[in-house]
């Protein structure tokens, strides 16, 4: 008669662990709508400064694109000749929009921190910028993220288990016994 309270408790709470998972709040009873998150990799970038002028760099892949405006009102400087050094390579930057340039580079470029200096000459003005990029190698995200479903999902069959092995080994001492 014990063993049979024993067994029907531990079904019992077997039960509630594994429904509680899927007992969330139904259309109309929740929070509203989640705040949607920004997901995805934001492309390395470097930033050089001057008392005259501000460059922004954002490298994708080949391609490398600049920004360029005064410093004291961020204004875009839209006639500039850049000429800018990576790595030892020299490349001349070529207008591509209000205050933005495109360089094409030769190859992609390697992680690790990269001196980068770049000539700028825009009417009367001439300055030099020099700054580093620290580029990473990409680590592979881990691709299992876990929701709270999940999480509770795993700690239920854990529980399942603990008690399924409690039950075994009551049987047994029981078994002993009589």
């Amino acid at each position: 008669m014990n063993l049979i309270h024993s067994t029907a408790a531990t079904l019992m709470a077997l039960i509630f662990t594994l429904l509680s998972p899927i007992a969330i709040a139904g259309a109309g009873h929740d929070h509203g709508e989640a705040a949607p998150q920004a997901q995805g990799t934001a492309l390395p970038r470097f930033v050089a400064v001057s008392e005259d002028l501000e460059m922004v760099g954002i490298v994708n892949g080949k391609q490398l694109t600049i920004y360029l405006d005064r410093f004291k009102d961020n204004s875009p400087v839209n006639d500039a000749q850049i000429d800018i050094d990576i790595e030892g390579s020299k490349y001349k930057a070529e207008k591509h929009g209000v205050g933005e340039y495109e360089v094409f580079l030769k190859d992609t470029l390697k992680p690790g921190v990269i001196a980068i200096t770049a000539t700028i000459q825009a009417g009367d003005l001439n300055d030099l910028l020099a700054t580093e990029l620290d580029l990473h190698e990409n680590k592979d995200v881990l691709s299992h993220r876990s929701s709270w479903k999940g999480i509770a999902l795993w700690i239920g069959a854990g529980l399942f288990a603990l008690m399924a092995l409690g039950a075994i080994v009551r049987f047994r001492q029981q078994a002993r016994t009589a």
